[in-house]
C-alpha cells in the first residue's frame, strides 16, 4: 500500500512500484490507510509523514496497535530531512525509513528487505530498470533550473511518464505559493507547512533542486514560527521560473490545450462523466483517472480549464472541481449524467 497525499509525489513512487510488477493499493491520508489496512492484508505499507486528516506517524501507532498488524511492514517515505525525524519514525513503531526525492535503487532494495514473498520479482525488476537514451529528449534537457537527468532517473527512466509528471507538476503547483500565503494568513500554520513540504518532496522528485530548497526555506521558517515573507517571495519567484520553463519544454501540451475547437467534444463525454461520478463519490481514485484521461482531456479543455481542473483534483479540492467540470460540460454543451 502507497500511503500519500501529494498527485505528483504519489505518481512517481507509482510508476516506480509497478515497474516492480507490484499490485498496488492506495490512500490519501493515514485515517483512509487505517481503515483499509484494518480490512484488507497487504505485504508492505509506504507511509508518507505529513499528510491531513491523519499523518504517518499517527497512522503507524493506530495501526501497531492492532495485535494482528505489529508485524506489517511500514516504511516512511517523506521529504523530512529535519534532525530526529527517522528515530521518530521507528519510535511510533516503522522498520525503516526512505528519503524524498526518492530513489528507485533504494527504494527496491527496501522492497527486497520487507517483503521477501516478492524478492525474486523484485530483484528482476531492479537489474531492468529502465534506461533512456539522452538524444532522445534534447527538448527537455535545456529546462532551465531541472536537472532532467536526474528527475529522469527518479521516475524509471520512462520518458512519457516524465513528460506527464512535469504537465502535472505545472498545472497542480502553480498556485502553491498563493494557497500557503492563504494558510498563513489565517493563521493555519499546520497547512502552510504541509504545502511548502508537499512542493518541496514534488520539485526534488522532478530534479528542481533549487526550487525545492527555496520550499524547505518557507518549511523551516513556519517550523521556527519566524516570518516566511521574504522565503515566499522567493519560492513564488523561483516557482514561476520553473513552471514557465515547463510549459515552454512542452510546447506539444500548450498547443494542444490552446486549440480545443479542432476536436469533437462528444470524444471526452465519457471520461468526463467518469471523473464526475469519482469527485461526488469522493473517491481518491480520481487523482489516478485524471492522469490517466489526461491525453484526452487536453485535447478538449483549454488552458485555464485544464489548469484549473488539474490542479483542484491534485489537491483533493473536489467540490471546486465539480464546478469546474459543469463550466466545462456547458460550454462543450455535453451532458455527465
Amino acid at each position: 500500500m502507497l500511503v500519500e497525499d501529494n498527485e505528483l509525489n504519489r505518481e512517481v513512487a507509482l510508476g516506480l512500484l509497478e515497474d516492480a510488477r507490484l499490485s498496488i493499493a492506495q490512500a490519501e491520508n493515514g485515517q483512509i490507510a487505517v481503515q483499509m489496512i484494518e480490512k484488507n492484508d497487504y505485504d508492505l505499507v509506504l507511509m508518507d509523514m505529513q499528510m491531513p486528516v491523519m499523518d504517518g506517524l499517527a497512522a503507524t501507532r493506530t495501526i501497531r496497535r492492532n495485535p494482528r498488524l505489529r508485524s506489517l511492514p511500514i516504511v516512511a517515505m517523506t521529504a523530512n530531512a529535519m534532525a530526529g525525524d527517522r528515530e521518530k519514525c521507528l519510535e511510533a513503531g516503522m522498520n525503516d525509513h526512505l528519503a524524498k526525492p526518492i530513489d528507485p535503487d533504494k527504494l527496491y532494495g527496501a522492497l527486497l528487505r520487507w517483503i521477501p514473498a516478492r524478492a525474486v520479482a523484485a530483484a528482476a525488476s531492479v537489474g531492468s530498470t529502465p534506461s533512456y537514451q539522452p538524444a532522445a529528449c534534447t527538448d527537455l534537457e535545456v529546462i532551465p533550473g531541472i536537472d532532467t537527468a536526474n528527475g529522469l532517473r527518479r521516475t524509471g527512466g520512462n520518458l512519457k511518464r516524465y513528460e506527464s509528471l512535469l504537465a502535472l507538476f505545472a498545472a497542480s503547483q502553480a498556485n502553491a505559493v498563493s494557497e500557503i500565503g492563504r494558510a498563513l494568513a489565517a493563521n493555519d500554520s499546520a497547512t502552510a507547512k504541509r504545502l511548502a513540504h508537499s512542493l518541496k518532496g514534488a520539485a526534488a522528485n522532478l530534479g528542481a533542486s533549487s526550487l525545492a530548497e527555496f520550499a524547505a526555506s518557507v518549511e523551516t521558517a513556519i517550523q521556527s514560527n519566524q516570518s516566511a515573507s521574504s522565503a515566499l517571495e522567493a519560492l513564488s519567484q523561483s516557482l514561476d521560473v520553473t513552471v514557465a520553463a515547463i510549459h515552454s519544454a512542452l510546447p506539444r501540451e500548450s498547443a494542444t490545450v490552446e486549440q480545443p475547437s479542432t476536436v469533437d467534444p462528444a470524444a471526452v463525454a465519457q471520461p468526463l462523466a467518469q471523473l464526475k461520478k469519482l469527485l461526488e463519490a469522493d473517491d481518491g481514485a480520481a487523482s489516478d483517472f485524471i492522469l490517466e484521461a489526461r491525453p484526452q482531456l487536453l485535447r478538449v479543455l483549454t488552458a485555464a480549464e485544464a489548469d484549473a481542473l488539474f490542479s483542484q483534483v491534485g489537491n483533493f479540492a473536489y467540490s471546486d472541481a465539480l464546478r469546474s467540470l459543469s463550466g466545462i460540460a456547458r460550454r462543450l454543451s455535453l451532458s455527465l449524467e
